[in-house]
């Protein structure tokens, strides 16, 4: 055989070729390129739920804190003093508004807020009386 084919054979059956093969099966188990594509609008981190019984306006900046960090928050009312309801869900609305997500009515004096990161399936309808 000459130089060449000695080279050639020494080359694809060394032992530095072998350990290339390891590496490329490590990386095969690592998330294709298709997998990452499709999960850019996956939630990444666990999605939580904050409950708040309100009992002043001053707890409006909180709830807007925390629907600012991605939770969805259930805000009861029920309460809060009658002549700062209407301000805190006015509060709220605008909280929501700026960060693009949903506020609905799911009971009397209950709100569900939630950021565009948690979506919402469905809806609770008024009871007609």
């Amino acid at each position: 055989m000459n130089k060449f084919g000695e080279k050639l054979k020494q080359f694809i059956t060394s032992d530095e070729e072998y350990d290339d093969e390891e590496e490329v099966v490590e990386d095969v188990n690592a998330t294709s390129e298709y997998e990452k594509a499709n999960q850019k609008g996956v939630l990444k981190v666990e999605a939580k739920m904050m409950i708040f019984e309100p009992r002043s306006y001053d707890d409006a900046t909180t709830i807007a804190d925390h629907l600012k960090a991605q939770k969805a928050c259930v805000v009861n009312i029920h309460r809060l003093q009658n002549e700062y309801r209407q301000r805190l869900i006015d509060f709220l609305w605008g909280s929501i508004y700026a960060i693009d997500g949903q506020i609905q009515k799911v009971g009397t004096d209950v709100f569900l807020c939630t950021p565009k990161s948690v979506p919402v399936d469905g809806a609770v309808g008024e009871a007609d009386e």
